[in-house]
This record gives C-alpha cells, sequence and structure tokens, in this order.
C-alpha cells in the first residue's frame, strides 16, 4: 500500500510539533486533540454523516496540528473547517446552513439552540468556516487524498479468514480510537490490522491464526503490529473504561477490562 510520507510521522515528532514549540505541553495538545475530534464526532452524528467522511474530517483534524499550533488555532474551529471540507472531497455535503447550526449547537452543548440566517452567531461560524477553509487546504498542501484503516478492514476479512463479528468489533475499536493521532504515525493497514488482532484476541470464538501475519503483505511488521494493538487499548481503556461508572454502556463494551498481551 502506497501513503504519502510527508503525512507520516514519527512519536518524536509528536514532542516537537508548533503547539509543543508555542509552549503547549504533550499532555495539553494530546488533550486538545481528543477534545476536538469528540467535537467533530458529535456534529457528524448530528448531521448523519456516514463514519467514511468523519474519518477523512478526523485525518485532515490531525495533519493540520501537525503543522499548526492550538495557540494559533482553536480545535473546534479547525475540526469544523475539516469536516466541512471532508464532506465535498468525499461528495456527500451538506447545506452549510446546517452545518453552522449544528456546529454551534455542540460547541454551546445546546442542541435546541436555533439560529437565523442574519443573526451574528450564524454569520460569525459560516464565516469562520469559509475563512479557515482556505488555511487548512494550504496547510495540507491540496493533499485531500486519505487512505483509510477502515477499507483495509475488508481485504482482513477475507485474507485471515475472520468473521464479520470480528470485523465489526475492529471498526468500533478504530471509530473509539480516532481522537490518537494514528493516522499520522502509521500506515493504514497497520492500523487496521493491529485493531483487528485487538478485537480478536478478546474474542471466545473468533482468534486470529498464530503465524496471520503470513497472509498479509509483506510491509505488515507483527512486531509493529501487536505494538500498536497495546497502545490502542491504553487509549480505550483510558478515555472508554476508566473515565465511566460500571453502566449497562460500559458492560456491553467488546473489550474487556484487561492488558493486552501478544
Amino acid at each position: 500500500m502506497t501513503v504519502n510520507n510527508q503525512w507520516l510521522f514519527t512519536k518524536e515528532d509528536l514532542y516537537d510539533t508548533p503547539s509543543i514549540l508555542d509552549g503547549v505541553s504533550f499532555e495539553q495538545e494530546q488533550t486538545g486533540r481528543v477534545k476536538g475530534c469528540h467535537y467533530l464526532l458529535a456534529v457528524g452524528a448530528k448531521l448523519n454523516l456516514p463514519q467514511l467522511v468523519v474519518v477523512t474530517a478526523i485525518t485532515f483534524f490531525h495533519r493540520f496540528f501537525m503543522r499548526q499550533s492550538m495557540k494559533r488555532y482553536h480545535v473546534y474551529d479547525i475540526a469544523a473547517t475539516s469536516l466541512f471540507v471532508a464532506t465535498k472531497v468525499e461528495e456527500c455535503t451538506r447545506r452549510i446552513k446546517d452545518i453552522v447550526i449544528v456546529c454551534a449547537q455542540k460547541a454551546q452543548k445546546n442542541d435546541k439552540l436555533t439560529l437565523e440566517e442574519d443573526s451574528k452567531d450564524f454569520i460569525k461560524w459560516k464565516e469562520t468556516l469559509l475563512h479557515y477553509e482556505a488555511i487548512l487546504l494550504e496547510t495540507l498542501c491540496f493533499d485531500l487524498t486519505v487512505q483509510q484503516p477502515h477499507t483495509s478492514l475488508t481485504e482482513l476479512e477475507t485474507r485471515l479468514r475472520v468473521s464479520s463479528s470480528a470485523i465489526r468489533k475492529a471498526w468500533m475499536l478504530l471509530y473509539q480510537c480516532l481522537g490518537s493521532p494514528l493516522c499520522v504515525l502509521y500506515k493504514p493497514n497497520i492500523v487496521a490490522t493491529a485493531a483487528l488482532l485487538l478485537a480478536t484476541h478478546f474474542s471466545s470464538t473468533d482468534k486470529l491464526s498464530e503465524n496471520w501475519y503470513e497472509a498479509l503483505e509483506d510491509d505488515v511488521d507483527a512486531s509493529e503490529v501487536h505494538e500498536l494493538a497495546s497502545e490502542m487499548l491504553e487509549y480505550y481503556m483510558e478515555h472508554y473504561l476508566v473515565k465511566s461508572s460500571h453502566s449497562s454502556s460500559q458492560n456491553n463494551s467488546p473489550y474487556p477490562h484487561h492488558t493486552y498481551r501478544p
């Protein structure tokens, strides 16, 4: 799988981003990424956008902050703009009026909020989207091609002979880990494989064969996949298990509160 190397970074690069050079701590930047992505997810869900549109938007968002500072650009503004651009790229557009209203609703945490098109807040949000669209496109060097790990899962289902249930669990895990900048650290097929490995690890019925990596492409490093699977579980536990109560939603989680061991 060919991936544009300008959008692949090392973990060390995450400690040398424009935000950090501006005095933002590593922890603050990662929190900002999660906050922006969760906001984007909420807006996307309210607009009933396909998941792949949202994934494209979040990829734009993470790429943007590898080249721009959170001190200069608010995460909500860039998240909203990333989604606005992604709807065009993926040819799944929504009326800008609807996007503006939902962005305002989610930013103010008020789903009943209504805005007239001539209101100050409506005009401000609309101008924000149009203004930052140009900045986003320039920052991304107009490179709007996104290869998504979600698409790679379809190939893995056939190659590794796993059930559709395992693929659904892996898909959900990928979606829940979007706040982490995996898309700028790993190739899409590595991310997809790690998600599937983790999903099957906690399944009593869907297990990968011991030599699963032999059925994959040469550029899939098994040790890298195992390492990423551990990171994904750590992120999932921190953001979805540790901070939640023992509610029915937690009990329905496909991933037990375990430590993943390859």
